[in-house]
């Protein structure tokens, strides 16, 4: 089987392709973040006062952590931009904030529906500690990612060194 050849035209191309290809990820991250601030705006200045505003303002604050865990994947595509490998830690953050951000607004939504049939509310619970759950392991993996300095190893790239593994 013929061996790969690491500094070819064909890797170089690949590199290029693959750059280009983030670029491009990382223009359409900025613009779904910016589409869904001003929609959190917009749903912000269209308010209702005279009703409950609980309900509203989970829809809102919904929105408003999207864009953030949205921002977050920006920061992990410009960051592999910059020094390649897989960000490990930002995956993390990332999810920790997805598990939060439904915490919230399901709180939000089981506060909201006073009317709430018991077993749904139950439900609602049950969602609740699996999520607080999530966010608690996520956190201890953060910890331990942090402790010891260490990022996952990346797919071998043809151009770049590899990464010191975990």
């Amino acid at each position: 089987m013929p061996q790969w050849d690491a500094t070819g035209p064909i890797s170089t191309i690949i590199a290029w392709a693959e750059k280009i290809l983030y670029i491009a990820v990382a223009v359409l991250l900025v613009t779904m973040s910016a589409f869904v601030i001003i929609q959190s705006v917009r749903d912000l200045y269209r308010l209702d006062l005279s009703t409950s505003l609980t309900a509203d303002l989970a829809i809102v604050l919904n929105d408003v952590l999207f864009a953030i865990i949205i921002l977050e994947l920006l920061s992990t595509v410009v960051a592999h931009l910059r020094k390649g490998g897989f960000q490990v830690k930002a995956f993390l953050y990332i999810g920790i904030i997805s598990s939060v951000r439904r915490i919230l607004v399901l709180g939000a939504q089981l506060s909201a529906n006073a009317k709430l049939p018991a077993r749904a509310f139950r439900h609602g619970i049950l969602e609740l500690g699996v999520d607080a759950g999530v966010v608690l392991v996520l956190a201890i993996a953060l910890l331990v990612v942090r402790s010891r300095g260490a990022r996952l190893p990346s797919v071998a790239r043809a151009t770049r060194e590899p990464e010191p593994t975990v």
